[in-house]
């Protein structure tokens, strides 16, 4: 049986140094591909740590990106 940490919102917030709405904003989008347990607005963030990284890596720069020509 292989162990693995599961890490609620709260905590991925204080490792990334973000806020907790950041965290959840992320977490909904559905090309972000994070897992959940639950349905409608009472869903539960699965968190692993390739997630963690992947949350760590995203594009963090503000404004719409330039349309491509």
């Amino acid at each position: 049986m292989s162990k693995f940490k599961l890490y609620e919102s709260s905590e991925i917030a204080q490792i990334c140094g973000c806020g907790v709405e950041t965290v959840k904003k992320y977490a909904q989008k559905p090309e972000n591909e994070i897992n959940f347990v639950g349905t409608g607005k009472r869903k539960t963030f699965v968190w692993f740590e390739a997630d963690i990284e992947r949350f760590k890596n995203r594009n963090t720069t503000r404004g719409r990106p330039p349309k491509e020509k």
